[in-house]
């Protein structure tokens, strides 16, 4: 189910995912809750250091969660599905930030310090999994659609193959704390983006064909244990809607911060991906001038800013990150680690076994 094996390129890529959403992260951090924001207002980190915030965390434990969940599976044989996984990692992640309930632990990165600082967690997050229950497409545990739902779903689309369950998965995982047809939407296309990046198709006809996809999804569901239908045409049409309009504008000579007010404040799923896609595909092979686009604008500034690197990272790859902005970024050590071992996958011989003790160490907890 997961990509077994990764080229070289490949690997640069799901390095320049994860450290390019770090560094969106942290820079639009800085700003998040402020208003008034000019253009380039911020294009460097305050004290040259940057400091991730909850989107960046809830995103390693997505990628600590898949990496557990695939190891289990190379040595036992039996696994839950990966959406099941990252919610065991997301309770991880609750604990880090308050007294949680016990649970068998499956990351390895929890006791981190700067995992176990509160960054401005969401509080839709925090109460979803502070509830005992995990939300799924039949039944949505609210009605949801802050961004808080999409901005950690990039691991999905580095690591899980085939491109059927890219999109699936993407949108099973967001269903577990954000429950709107509206961010279910947003993270199946996110998902399907940063895939067809990561493997080197250019961004706009990765946007293009993952808002196709989205639109020809039919969602399977349950309910008290019941197969239903789920009907989210008008949902499908208002988010095609707002893509197409931030694709049209990325071709337009208009100042970003303008552009940007065009499609929202980024503090929903759909209007953080459309903010997302415009800078992304306005910047596509300059990843500092795509970061500081979307992240200079009053609204949910690190998580349109996680959004774009993770996309805009996916297609230029680490080697072309410039300097300032991957040497200096907190926990700079732990996100590539996380990213190699997401683009080598489980380390299995000949015989099928597991002889990295220190990856067993690591994920077979």
């Amino acid at each position: 189910m997961a990509i077994l094996k990764s080229p070289s390129k490949i690997a640069d890529r799901i390095r320049g995912s994860l450290i390019g959403g770090a560094v969106g992260d942290a820079l639009g951090y800085q700003i998040e809750f402020e208003t008034g924001i000019k253009p380039k207002q911020v294009t460097k980190y305050r004290n040259d250091r940057g400091i991730i915030s909850d989107d960046t965390q809830m995103t390693l434990f997505t990628a600590c969660a898949l990496l557990w969940r695939e190891t289990r599976w190379a040595n036992r044989g039996i696994a839950m599905l990966p959406p099941e996984a990252v919610y065991l990692g997301f309770l991880d992640w609750l604990g880090t930030q308050q007294r949680a309930p016990e649970h068998h632990s499956v990351s390895w990165i929890s006791g981190i310090p700067e995992l176990n600082c509160l960054r401005d967690p969401g509080m839709t997050c925090i109460n979803a999994l502070s509830s005992g229950k995990a939300g799924n497409l039949g039944e949505p545990i609210n009605n949801s659609k802050g961004c808080g739902g999409i901005m950690r779903i990039a691991p999905i689309g580095l690591f899980i193959s085939p491109e059927d369950k890219v999109g699936e998965f993407s949108s099973l995982t967001c269903a577990l704390t954000h429950g709107h047809p509206l961010a279910i939407l947003s993270a199946y296309t996110l998902g399907l983006i940063i895939y067809y990046t990561v493997n080197d198709w250019a961004i706009e006809k990765a946007a293009k064909t993952a808002i196709s996809k989205m639109n020809e999804w039919q969602p399977e569901a349950y309910r008290n244990s019941r197969p239903v239908k789920i009907n989210w045409d008008e949902e499908k049409s208002e988010l095609t809607e707002l893509l197409e309009k931030a694709i049209s504008l990325s071709e337009e000579e208009l100042e970003d911060i303008y552009a940007i007010s065009e499609l929202g404040g980024g503090w929903v799923a759909e209007e953080a991906l459309a903010i997302s896609i415009y800078c992304s595909l306005k910047y596509k092979d300059n990843f500092k001038d795509a970061i500081i686009a979307a992240v200079n604008h009053d609204g949910d500034s690190d998580s349109t800013g996680a959004i774009t690197g993770n996309i805009v990272g996916a297609k230029v790859g680490y080697k072309n990150i410039p300097d300032y902005y991957k040497n200096n970024i907190e926990l700079k050590d732990v996100i590539l680690e996380l990213a190699d071992d997401l683009a080598s996958g489980v380390p299995v011989n000949e015989d099928g076994d597991i002889t990295d003790k220190n990856w067993l160490k690591k994920y077979l907890i």
